[in-house]
């Protein structure tokens, strides 16, 4: 996320990590090259002004106390976060099953990012429900309906006679002893009247705990605009912003809560269920930045070994037998997740992180898994088998070499040495120690 500004800002940076002192036409060319790299990302004009105006402020000339470069980025990284506003967590109901209504324009994410909401809160011991309530796109209750099911969600459907039965809603969240229900309400080509008086009705009807607003980060101050029209003429209390990952310039992150003046409590950022993190205004500003944000990362790793152990059998216990099985499981998670791109991402833009040495981890990795793939059941448990016969053959299955099945034979060795015990060796693995 936000790469390409990332790259930009570093480069009006750059030119102060030589200097011992910050002159007044110093700050003036820094502010005048920042203001129309912002621009250039399409970023808001109104945002833009806003930014520079408040640096023009604070940015006095320095005397060498500082570095000018720690100096102009220690600022700018402060003002940043202030424009992006303060994360808040959801409200919840404390009488009851809490409400979530989410809006959007058709293509925004919206169904999709239902499920990721109710993914990420049923992680946090939610109970949640994923309740269709778009009479127009009855396609769109089925894809909620398989989300649902594939991702251990409850499921109900409000729709009846082409429109949004809210008697039937409201019965619902009375009789239910479920934690949450998020409606998936209707989406439109572009913001139009009947369906903001559609919402309007639902929220006075239902009185939801939150209003939230999905929309494309990838559509830059166009995301703004659009979330300031249904703050206009809705109750929307917070934004989503789906597609994260796919906004190399940042325009929508840094327009959307300044323009609309609705806060950014989520954003999407991949493709799988489990890309979804609250919208963090100084982590965002770091990425920004490009200074990096390994907090993500850890926070990713800590994610991944949670469902990991939460996918597994209570009768799997300590008896459970570390074997190549085990170990092709953790590369399937590492593989599923992306996870060495999502460290890169971690690091500082000017780590110079080699993309040649990125992809070469990866092709490591699919290579080691079709050596697992290719043994036998018996073989996968009992890796002490392998003679010079049984090497040759799985080399050949998986389109490798004997000295690649010996090293990964090596290593698999290393690892069940490591620790004492496979329920240690195992939580080691699935932190991403490899």
């Amino acid at each position: 996320m936000f790469e390409g500004l990332a790259k930009r800002i570093q480069s009006v940076f750059a030119p102060f990590g030589s200097k011992g002192l910050l002159k007044q036409e110093d700050i003036d060319q820094f502010l005048k090259d920042l203001r129309w790299l912002l621009i250039e990302a399409d970023v808001s004009l109104p945002v833009v002004n806003e930014l520079v105006e408040r640096l023009r402020e604070k940015l006095k000339p320095q005397t060498g106390i500082v570095s000018p470069q720690d100096y102009l980025l220690k600022t700018v990284y402060e003002e940043l976060t202030a424009l992006l506003g303060s994360y808040r967590p959801l409200r919840v109901n404390p009488r009851g099953i809490s409400l979530y209504v989410l809006a959007g324009l058709q293509g925004s994410g919206k169904t999709t990012t239902a499920a990721k909401l109710g993914y990420f809160l049923k992680r946090n011991g939610k109970s949640v429900v994923l309740g269709a309530a778009d009479p127009y796109r009855p396609a769109g209750a089925e894809q909620l309906r398989v989300l649902a099911s594939e991702n251990g969600l409850y499921f109900e459907s409000f729709v009846e006679n082409g429109k949004v039965d809210i008697a039937k809603i409201q019965s619902f969240m009375k009789k239910s002893l479920h934690d949450v229900l998020i409606l998936d309400t209707a989406g439109r080509l572009h913001v139009e009247t009947d369906m903001l008086h559609e919402l309007s009705m639902i929220n006075k009807q239902l009185n939801p705990q939150e209003v939230l607003l999905v929309v494309d980060a990838m559509l830059g101050q166009e995301a703004a605009n659009i979330a300031k029209s249904f703050k206009e003429a809705a109750p929307v209390s917070g934004v989503i912003l789906a597609k994260a990952d796919g906004d190399e310039l940042g325009g929508a992150a840094l327009s959307v809560a300044y323009v609309s003046g609705v806060p950014i409590l989520f954003m999407g950022t991949g493709e799988h269920i489990r890309d979804f993190e609250p919208f963090d205004p100084n982590e965002t500003a770091a990425m920004i930045l490009g200074i990096g944000n390994p907090k993500a990362f850890l926070r990713k790793i800590m994610d991944m070994q949670r469902e990991m152990e939460e996918s597994k059998p209570a009768a799997k216990g300590k008896d459970e037998k570390f074997d190549m099985n085990m170990l092709l499981e953790v590369f399937e998670s590492i593989s599923k997740e992306s996870l060495i791109d999502y460290m890169a991402r971690a690091l500082p833009v000017n780590a110079n992180v080699d993309p040649e040495m990125l992809e070469q981890g990866k092709n490591r990795i699919k290579r080691m898994k079709a050596i697992i793939q290719s043994m036998t059941p018996y073989e996968r448990k009992h890796p002490e088998v392998l003679n010079a016969s049984r090497k040759r053959r799985i080399a050949a299955g998986s389109g490798t070499t004997v000295q690649e099945v010996n090293l990964l034979l090596k290593q698999y060795g290393s690892m069940k040495k490591f620790a004492k015990n496979p329920a240690q060796l195992k939580k080691m693995l699935r932190g991403g120690l490899i």
